[in-house]
């Protein structure tokens, strides 16, 4: 279990920390200015004061985020995004209590910072929430990690060709894709694959996963199929001879990864980050030394989960009844519970 108490985070620490550099920076160096446009005439006690007054509007807003970040979690978690998490997220159901607690603040930070817009549409509960998940999932080991690389993630209404249209044509084979160039900090992704990945939570494919994995890739400043976290300068060799050994693999059709990893080595970190998820413990029984590489990059060992995840998926999705216990975990009936609130809100 990994632990994120409250706002007290090395990502929060270090906002303060420069905050106060800068603004004290600018405190001194005002300082200094003011004594120094004495000799011209200006009064003192205003520059001093304009000094003060221009250090604390630096402090303010260098943490103006970490303030909006507390106002986001201190509104209750939606019941109907517990309602989703519950039902369609089998990564979320195979959590200790606990660790499920972390998770929706994590859904419920993105959700609170980052834009999600529906093209050609309205967006529904679940569709925001889903995206939401196959953000946290691949950075849910670290409890630190900041979503900086995006900043908006566009729903599209059905899969899209190269020139970003789905209206009925052909080419529109693309189910998500990570932007670059004008679209830089963005991402695209098609919603019935989007839903349909975590509905079919054992096929090995969930395509928020996917693109969520380029960004991880992306933490070093560029997308090549060698993330920048997870694995030292000492398994670059090995990391590299293991991708290529593994495409061979599929090459020869002697694996079983989605071809589609063959197009390049960041497509098969991809690829093998939604194996990673959703199958793990057949990974580390199929692929072994690809699964321990995997667990070092995000930080999980999941195949330790196998059997929790093969439990929520034999379940099927969660059907909630009036009297049913409440999936927050309160005790109470869900119609006294997330069901009343939801009637209420």
């Amino acid at each position: 279990m990994i632990e994120r108490g409250g706002l007290s985070t090395v990502w929060e620490e270090r906002v303060v920390r420069n905050a106060r550099i800068f603004s004290g920076v600018a405190l001194a160096a005002g300082v200094a200015l003011s004594f120094g446009l004495r000799e011209v005439g200006v009064s003192l006690a205003w520059s001093l004061a304009f000094t003060a007054a221009f250090a604390a509007l630096v402090y303010w807003g260098m943490t103006r985020k970490l303030r909006r970040r507390k106002h986001i979690l201190e509104e209750p978690f939606p019941a109907e995004w517990e309602a989703v998490l519950q039902q369609e997220v089998v990564f979320f159901r195979a959590l200790e209590a606990e660790d499920q607690k972390r998770f929706r603040r994590e859904v419920q930070v993105f959700l609170g910072e980052k834009l999600i817009t529906g093209i050609g549409m309205d967006l529904d509960a679940k569709t925001r929430v889903l995206t939401a998940a196959g953000a946290v999932m691949p950075i849910f080991g670290f409890p630190e990690w900041e979503w900086d690389q995006i900043r908006e993630v566009l729903i599209y209404p059905d899969r899209f060709n190269q020139e970003y249209e789905f209206a009925e044509g052909g080419g529109r084979n693309t189910l998500g894709m990570v932007g670059t160039g004008a679209f830089n900090g963005m991402m695209i992704l098609s919603k019935p694959d989007l839903v349909g990945g975590f509905r079919n939570s054992g096929d090995k494919r969930n395509v928020a996963v996917h693109e969520f994995a380029h960004l991880v890739d992306k933490s070093d400043g560029v997308i090549d199929g060698f993330p920048g976290v997870g694995i030292s300068r000492e398994a670059v060799g090995p990391w590299i001879e293991l991708v290529r050994r593994k495409m061979q693999e599929m090459r020869d059709g002697d694996s079983d990864i989605d071809p589609y990893g063959l197009t390049n080595e960041a497509e098969f970190f991809a690829v093998s980050t939604e194996y990673f998820f959703e199958r793990p413990g057949v990974m580390e029984r199929k692929h072994p030394e690809l699964y321990a590489m995997l667990a070092g990059v995000f930080n999980q060992s999941l195949a330790e989960r196998a059997k929790d995840f093969k439990r929520e998926r034999e379940k099927g999705r969660v059907k909630f009844g009036r009297n049913s216990p409440c999936p927050c975990g309160s005790g109470k009936k869900y119609k006294k519970c997330c069901l009343a609130r939801a009637r209420r809100g």
